[in-house]
């Protein structure tokens, strides 16, 4: 009978289990196909939103800048170094850098002329006031000229000793402080340095006159003259 179990069940063991059922038998059952266009087909929000930023944010393959070539960027758009200040800021910084020190050489400069006039006129006014006080004592020199001479002639030799080592001390002291006595004697007649109070005949003949009598040395003091010399020329 079609509607007995046993008689399936007698197919089913006379069937050899090393044989795959024929799929053309009715009784094996086949699973619908999977229909993958469907699924293929359902479309997400969420993954095209995505794609879609993708696409708006950069061209495949490309990656966003560095921070540094971002920061060149802006430097090379205006106004910023690799470090981050304002160009603008440090050309300003360098102009008064410059400036100042401009200032100072030129400040250093003054005050080196400023010190050296300085020293100058003091130098020169110690010289004025030397010069004054040994041009007051060249009278004092001629009245120990005077008394040596005296002194020499007298009889009284330890007075005549005691004026002439008290004169070389005097003169010792106005020497080092840079007097010195006009040439004298024999010595080639100088207007700037001799003044002609008379003239007498030269025993010989000579190309040009001469000293030939000091009536009053005459004296100069760091190469100026302070005094010249009185005498007598011989032509």
């Amino acid at each position: 009978m079609d509607g007995d179990p046993r008689h399936g069940r007698d197919e089913y063991a006379r069937h050899d289990p090393g044989e795959e059922p024929d799929v053309t038998d009715g009784s094996a059952r086949q699973e619908p196909p999977h229909d993958a266009t469907g699924e293929a087909g359902a479309h997400d929000p969420r993954a095209e939103g995505a794609d879609a930023s993708f696409a708006e944010g950069g061209s495949a393959g490309s990656e966003p800048p560095s921070s540094g070539e971002a920061v060149d960027g802006e430097a090379a758009a205006g106004g910023a170094d690799p470090d981050g200040e304002p160009v603008d800021e440090l050309t300003r910084v360098a102009a008064e850098r410059d400036e100042y020190l401009d200032l100072l050489r030129r400040e250093r400069a003054e005050f080196e002329n400023f010190r050296r006039r300085v020293q100058r006129e003091r130098g020169e006014a110690l010289d004025k006031g030397a010069e004054q006080l040994v041009g007051n004592l060249l009278s004092v020199l001629d009245n120990f000229g005077h008394v040596r001479l005296g002194a020499e002639e007298a009889e009284d030799q330890p007075l005549a000793k005691g004026v002439e080592m008290v004169y070389r001390e005097l003169w010792a002291a106005l020497s080092d402080a840079g007097l010195e006595e006009v040439p004298g004697v024999r010595a080639p007649f100088d207007p700037e340095h001799h003044e002609a109070m008379m003239q007498v005949e030269a025993d010989e003949e000579v190309e040009e006159p001469y000293v030939a009598e000091v009536l009053r040395p005459g004296y100069r003091f760091k190469g100026r003259v302070l005094r010249p010399a009185s005498v007598s020329v011989a032509q």
